[in-house]
């Protein structure tokens, strides 16, 4: 990986300054329309055993772009509809954000998944596996419609 792939620190609430002045020139809704995504997972996992998977942005915009979000998530994913597969819910703070891609920039995120839904039981959360084929997606956080910043892989989740 290239330095200029790596994710940078993005404190909650600040602005990154990888285009100044110019990244800020182009509407949210331009600059949202000139990303791309990519997600990219195994297609078999075990269940109990951590999986790697990334979710790569890319900004096609010949110069730099700044992107504001309407909370301080910057990115998620899911498993069949399910946020970062826990049943129990999260609502991160309403704090906007606005986060800055290089020209042509690419940031790559990583999360990992075991091939279990966390639940919240009668005696304190349970991870329950979720044998079979099952969808994983992955969303840059924008209040707008996500259909061309998300992206799905089907996953084929085994039990050894």
């Amino acid at each position: 990986m290239k330095p200029s792939e790596r994710l940078s620190p993005d404190p909650v609430g600040e602005i990154e300054d990888a285009g100044g002045f110019v990244a800020g020139l182009v509407p949210n809704s331009v600059a949202l329309r000139c990303l791309s995504v990519e997600l990219r997972a195994p297609r078999e996992i075990v269940v109990g055993e951590p999986a790697r998977f990334m979710f790569r942005v890319e900004n096609r915009f010949p110069i730099p772009l700044s992107v504001r979000l309407p909370t301080s998530k910057l990115w998620g994913w899911s498993v069949n509809g399910i946020p970062e597969a826990d049943e129990r819910g999260f609502e991160p703070p309403e704090t906007p954000r606005t986060v800055a891609f290089r020209r042509q920039g690419v940031r790559l995120f990583e999360g990992t998944w075991d091939g279990q839904i966390r639940r919240a039981g009668d005696d304190g959360d349970v991870w329950r596996p979720i044998p079979g084929t099952q969808t994983l997606s992955a969303f840059l956080a924008t209040d707008t419609d996500r259909q061309n910043l998300a992206d799905s892989v089907e996953i084929s989740v085994v039990s050894r």
